[in-house]
């Protein structure tokens, strides 16, 4: 009997573990899932954002864009982009790509080995799409259907797998065990805003601006978002998806401490969010006299996307501040965009590309050890170094998608592929190219501006043959009367 309680003993114990390790898993599938989710429903804040920002007029044209980034970027991403992006490395100590996992090969293989790659493809999938649809803003009311979809076919297939193999898989050449410091960001200020962004402001300058924009004899005013409710909506849908974004990023919350790190990510994001909307807010205000709503929307945005780095290893004090500079960004980002005439009615590049950049350079300047930081004005072991490896990533960042942006958006421009005709974008995009012919029908024939269409007027003979019988009428009743 003694001999057989060990065993018993023994049994309990790795039953017990056995149980512990599948309650994790659940723990951290559960977590990823409903984040991904949430990142996910991110594209319906695009949507409305980028809706309420065009004309009238093309309204369905940009839904249509929106709908197409998703559907290509899941194509693209299963098939190729997350085997480049997290397949194994090509080489050892500083990989370029991954060499493996296309089209889900090997997933099966690695379940029985207790890796859950499924979760891990449905969570990325979402950052790979959202990084794609910020392109779309940028270009939008004049770029064709056709080369828009070539280029993020692209983006989705190589472009931003490839950035996100150098510094999220763990193996690639600027995030790996050989580096003195190795590129940080933590839910993606430069992989994916930047990366975005840089390709949106390549995208707008290359197809040009939209017929009248910037020019002297045009009122600029019908350039104007035509739907400020459904662009405040689209704000606050994008800061909900942002609690999936950078607490998700944690990858888990198994444990006490996961649990810590996913509230702290949570807390700085609502700080920068809420700063950068304040900081830019106020200075339009102060500049215009004019209460701004859209600048209160971007400022927002500009405080999510400068966090977004450093989230995971700042305190709220600094994600205050992080979220401030970022705003501060944003405004120079715009002014310049405007100074060298690039047209970008959502200002994605000012939002998405200048925030981002300001994000992951405040990773190496703030955060203490404390926190997982190793911030220069703490003075961290290597900060000096982490610094340096932040502006690489950043610059490598620019020049990669920029440089594929313009590989690709120049040749289709010249090939007639990218740009609508001048007709076109008077007409309108949805009354050129799409049915119906307006987003807002209401229940009655609609022109392309949204007015109802005139009901057809009765022919004037028949309002003479009215008179003429109440004429007849009114004489007969006198005979009788008579």
């Amino acid at each position: 009997m003694a001999a057989t309680v060990p065993a018993t003993v023994a049994e309990l114990a790795e039953q017990l573990a056995q149980m512990k390790t599948d309650y994790d898993e659940a723990l951290d599938t559960c977590w990823i899932l409903i984040c991904a989710a949430l990142v996910f429903f991110m594209h319906a804040g695009f949507t409305m954002l980028e809706t309420g920002c065009v004309q009238l007029k093309n309204t369905q044209n940009i839904l249509c864009k929106n709908g197409l980034v998703v559907v290509i970027a899941t194509i693209c991403w299963y098939l190729v982009g997350y085997g480049l992006a997290y397949g194994e490395p090509n080489t050892e100590g500083g990989s370029f790509c991954g060499t493996s996992h296309f089209a889900g090969g090997g997933f099966l293989e690695e379940q029985a080995n207790g890796v859950n790659r499924w979760r891990d493809w449905f969570f990325q999938w979402a950052f790979c799409a959202t990084c794609g649809t910020i392109v779309s803003g940028a270009m939008a009311e004049r770029t064709a259907l056709t080369g828009f979809a070539v280029y993020v076919a692209a983006m989705t297939t190589f472009v931003y797998p490839i950035v996100v193999h150098w510094t999220w898989s763990g193996a690639g050449w600027l995030n790996n065990d050989t580096r003195t410091a190795s590129y940080k960001d933590f839910a993606g200020s430069g992989i994916v805003h930047m990366c975005g962004g840089i390709s949106a402001l390549v995208g707008a300058a290359v197809v040009g601006p939209r017929q009248g924009r910037f020019a002297a004899d045009v009122d600029q005013d019908k350039f104007v978002p035509h739907n400020v409710p459904i662009l405040v909506l689209g704000t606050f849908i994008l800061f909900f998806g942002w609690f999936g974004f950078n607490p998700g990023s944690s990858l888990a919350m198994k444990s006490q401490a996961d649990a810590f790190s996913a509230s702290m990510v949570a807390m700085n994001t609502t700080a920068g969010g809420a700063m950068g909307g304040l900081v830019v807010y106020l200075l339009e205000f102060v500049l215009t006299k004019k209460h701004s709503v859209g600048a209160l929307c971007n400022g927002i945005l500009a405080g999510l996307v400068g966090i977004t780095a450093a989230c995971g290893s700042v305190e709220p004090g600094e994600a205050f501040v992080i979220g401030g500079v970022g705003g501060l960004f944003y405004l120079a980002g715009s002014a310049l965009a405007r100074a060298i005439k690039v047209d970008d009615p959502i200002e994605a590049f000012a939002v998405h590309g200048c925030a981002g950049f300001w994000g992951v350079l405040a990773v190496g300047l703030f955060g203490s050890e404390e926190v997982g930081g190793n911030g220069i004005f703490h003075g961290g072991e290597n900060s000096g170094a982490q610094l340096g490896v932040q502006l690489l990533g950043a610059l490598m960042i620019t020049l990669w998608s920029g440089g594929f942006a313009a590989l690709f958006f120049v040749p289709l421009k010249a090939a007639g592929l990218l740009r609508v005709s001048e007709e076109m974008q008077t007409m309108g995009l949805d009354e050129a190219k799409h049915s119906p012919r307006s987003a807002y029908s209401m229940g009655e024939p609609m022109t392309s501006t949204g007015k109802p269409v005139a009901p057809p007027r009765e022919a004037p003979v028949k309002e003479v043959a009215v008179e003429v019988a109440v004429v007849v009428s009114t004489e007969a009743d006198d005979g009788h009367e008579s």
